[in-house]
């Protein structure tokens, strides 16, 4: 029994030592042969947690899931996190993402914007979002993109103006005057009560406006309305890198109706395909642009090639 016991104290004595050398390893410097199979498999679970805080784009970490919670409940609780998280008003915050989507986190707009924030394809993959219908990673990078529009811009009113009509476009109206497209205009001054010139001058902020003066945050966001659900007006072939734009318009229906004449015309180059529909900026505002996709610009200059060979007219545009 003696034995027995000496062996047991001796092994548990191995055992400690191993994992106290493990311990006393800094994280990644450790190889796995030299820290035995449990303290390894340990040694692996909090570099991996590490590499993700470290990675975690600024401000906000990896976000714990939520617990218990749903529908309103859950965007809201998300919409609260992320505002504190960039320092942002959760109420404005919270009143751009219900403009956006209605709260629906499977909103798709007619131009291709997706999810509860509304990415475009090219501004999801810029941003690092993977999946746009993904509520939680959605509202945690649009959080991070104003974020990014409000230290570049000044203030969060411009930073909601870029997020509607793009930061290029935002900028060149400060330094050339004249105006934004209408659908800006109205989007700036129904989320903060301001137009979009007030927020020129500089200092200039939004302002502290409850969405709820007799309720807190939760109660008032919770009981904005999740409106099902806003599925695209017309069909829409899949995004593709490369456009050739055949038709376009203020109009969608106008758009679209210009665009069949065009492939009842040159039916034997369209034939059947389907178009991409994009919401995009022209001189005098935005237009539905009617193209045809493309994976290469070699692709879409062959396209639009035979078409003007025929007697037609098109542009090629990256999408």
């Amino acid at each position: 029994m003696a034995v027995r016991r000496g062996a047991l104290l001796s092994l548990l004595a191995s055992l400690t030592a191993v994992w106290t050398a493990a311990a006393e390893v800094p994280l990644g410097d450790a190889p796995a042969a030299e820290t035995g199979g449990l303290a390894a498999d340990a040694l692996t679970a909090a570099a991996t947690t590490a590499k993700a805080r470290a990675n975690a784009p600024p401000g906000i970490g990896p976000p714990a899931p939520p617990v218990g919670k749903t529908g309103t409940a859950l965007i809201c609780d998300l919409i609260a996190t992320n505002a504190a998280a960039t320092e942002m008003s959760p109420d404005f915050f919270a009143r751009l993402i219900w403009k956006e989507s209605r709260f629906d986190g499977e909103a798709l707009s007619p131009v291709g914007a997706r999810g509860i924030a509304q990415f475009m394809p090219g501004t999801a993959r810029e941003r690092g979002l993977d999946d746009p219908y993904d509520i939680s990673e959605a509202i945690r990078h649009s959080a991070l993109y104003l974020r990014d529009l409000k230290a570049d811009l000044g203030n969060w009113g411009l930073a909601a103006a870029a997020y509607n009509g793009g930061i290029n476009r935002v900028k060149r109206w400060r330094v050339t005057g004249g105006s934004l497209p209408y659908e800006t205009e109205n989007y700036v001054l129904s989320i903060t009560a301001r137009s979009a010139d007030w927020f020129l001058e500089p200092g200039r902020e939004i302002e502290a406006a409850p969405l709820d003066a007799a309720k807190s945050f939760d109660e008032s966001c919770q009981a904005m309305p999740m409106v099902r659900t806003r599925a695209p007006a017309v069909e829409s072939a899949p995004m593709q890198p490369w456009g050739v734009q055949v038709a376009g318009s203020p109009r969608q229906t106008v758009a679209l109706q210009s665009f069949r004449r065009v492939q009842a015309r040159f039916s034997g180059i369209l034939g059947s395909k389907a178009p991409i529909v994009v919401r995009d900026r022209a001189s005098r505002g935005r237009i539905y642009a009617v193209r045809i996709g493309a994976d290469s610009r070699g692709e879409a200059d062959a396209l639009c090639g035979r078409l003007r060979g025929a007697g037609g007219s098109c542009v090629v545009f990256r999408n």
